[in-house]
Parts: C-alpha cells; sequence; structure tokens
C-alpha cells in the first residue's frame, strides 16, 4: 500500500483535509458499469492532527475503528466513537470525522459507489443511522486491507471486496434485529415517538410500551440516533410545525393543540428556542 502522497485538488472546495501524512491507501481504477465500484481501500494510524470534512460526498464512507477513539458529525448530528465501532456515511451527507487529540483512533475504511448497497441500508432499516458497534467486523476489515494490498488491481478483485462489505452489512443488520424478527429497541421507540406526534407522550410511557427501563431506552436510543428521545420527538413536532405554518392557515393555537402541546405559549417559546423566531414570524418570512 501507498503512503499518501499530497492531498488531491479539490476545485469544488467540497473537503477539508487536517494531516493526512499517516495514510496508507491503494486507489482502485473506477467502473461505472459494476454494481460496487471501489475507489479507495486504506487504513489511518493514529495521528491528532488528522481530519477530514466533507460539505457532500459523492460516494459511500465505511470505516471500521481498530483502537483509540475519534468524533463523527453527520448531517449536524455528533457521535463518539471508539474501538469496534463502524460508521457508514452514505452519499449526499456533509459530514466530519477525526480523532480524540488524547487517545487518537486508528482505523481502516473503503470508499466505493453501489446503488444496490443503498438499497440494502434502507431495506435493513439502516439509513437514517450511522455507527454501529460491531466488533465482529475487524476480520472483515482486515481482509479489504489484504484485498486491497494486491499487486494486481483488476476487475477480478472488485467482487471480493463486494463481498466483505456485504458480509459487514449482514453483520450489522443482525444485530440491528432480534432473532424474531423484532426490530431493535431504538428503532421501535423512533416508531412509536413517529406516530406519536400528534400525542403528548412521554419519554416513560414509550418505555413501558417496551418493557424497558427509561434510562436505558434513552441511552441506545442515543447511541443510535445521536439524540435523547425527547429531543427527536421534539425536532418532529417542530418539522411538522413548519409544514402547517407553510401550507394551511391554521392559527398557532390550532398547530399547538394539533401537535399535543397543552400550552400554546409553551409551544411559542419551544418553537423560537429552536427555530429561532416565533411561530408568526416565521409564517410571514417563509
Amino acid at each position: 500500500m501507498r503512503q499518501y502522497e499530497g492531498k488531491k485538488t479539490d476545485p469544488f472546495q467540497n473537503i477539508s483535509y487536517g494531516n493526512v501524512d499517516k495514510e496508507q491507501w491503494v486507489e482502485f481504477i473506477g467502473n461505472i458499469q459494476y454494481p460496487f465500484n471501489i475507489e479507495m481501500i486504506g487504513i489511518t494510524y493514529p495521528d491528532p492532527d488528522y481530519f477530514i470534512a466533507r460539505k457532500t460526498s459523492d460516494y459511500f464512507i465505511i470505516e471500521y475503528v481498530v483502537s483509540g477513539k475519534g468524533y463523527l458529525t453527520v448531517n449536524g448530528k455528533r457521535f463518539e466513537v471508539q474501538a469496534g465501532d463502524v460508521y457508514i456515511l452514505p452519499p449526499q451527507t456533509a459530514h466530519d470525522y477525526r480523532p480524540d487529540a488524547q487517545d487518537p483512533y486508528r482505523k481502516i475504511w473503503c470508499n466505493f459507489y453501489s446503488d444496490i448497497f443503498k438499497k440494502a441500508t434502507i431495506h435493513y432499516n439502516l439509513s437514517e443511522q450511522y455507527v454501529f458497534h460491531a466488533p465482529e467486523c475487524l476480520a472483515d476489515f482486515e481482509q479489504l486491507l489484504e484485498i486491497a494490498a494486491k499487486s494486481i488491481i483488476n476487475d477480478d478483485i472488485w467482487p471480493d471486496v463486494a463481498t466483505v462489505l456485504f458480509t459487514v452489512l449482514n453483520k450489522i443488520g443482525r444485530r440491528h434485529y432480534h432473532a424474531d424478527g423484532r426490530i431493535a429497541l431504538a428503532a421501535q421507540a423512533k416508531e412509536l415517538l413517529d406516530s406519536a406526534v400528534y400525542d403528548s407522550i412521554t419519554v416513560e410511557e414509550v418505555a413501558r410500551r417496551l418493557f424497558v427501563s427509561k434510562m436505558l431506552l434513552s441511552s441506545e436510543f442515543r447511541r443510535v440516533y445521536g439524540l435523547s428521545p425527547y429531543s427527536y420527538l421534539l425536532s418532529q413536532k417542530i418539522s411538522k410545525a413548519k409544514l402547517f405554518l407553510h401550507n394551511s392557515d391554521m392559527t398557532v393555537k390550532e398547530i399547538s393543540e394539533k401537535l399535543g402541546f397543552s400550552d400554546e405559549h409553551y409551544f411559542s417559546n419551544l418553537f423560537k428556542r429552536k427555530v429561532g423566531c416565533p411561530p408568526s414570524d416565521y409564517r410571514r418570512r417563509y
């Protein structure tokens, strides 16, 4: 594998780099006809000055944290990653990833294009999640490095890479689903919260319905989605409120009641805190 030899020219100023001198990588010759079009496979060694930030990505990025810790922000959601974590960054996401300054991570990664992989993540119900704890995937990422280290890069190697990537996805999917087919705790909670956007449901009630403690529910939900169940529910309610303000003649009081708020003033203050202006001003502006 080659040492990173400087930064690629980026005429659109889409990517920002920290120090990438401690990366080794192999670049594949692209073939858009193949269902898995591999761009790069590489490894990043611990370096507190390393980071990569993209305003938007054209391809999938999948990375396995071998050791150390790091931080990931995807479309404004922030996550902490550690050894044994896999993160999948889909195309068309704005993201930033970097190591912890005191315990910088070592990670193995692959950049690739694939509509098939995108469809698979949707069917696995993983498309809106980014970080998964799956230490059993270490051997698969090490296999990617072995494939990349082969001297001849040709079409015969791409199916091997695709096999490894789908193996990783299947392992993550197995963790995401219970053996009896029920979706995992965080996904079940999200489904309940999505269906309660017009109600006044509490996190305690969601936890009771799922027969778990509020603490466990909140911990798992935050690990998967990057925010608390309560914050997620409020964000969904605010999104619906924006739609009503845009597309209906409902009063602020009517919108407040429809979204399950018992106090119009509380709703207005919450909206202002989240959006930056009161509902009435938002309607006039937009």
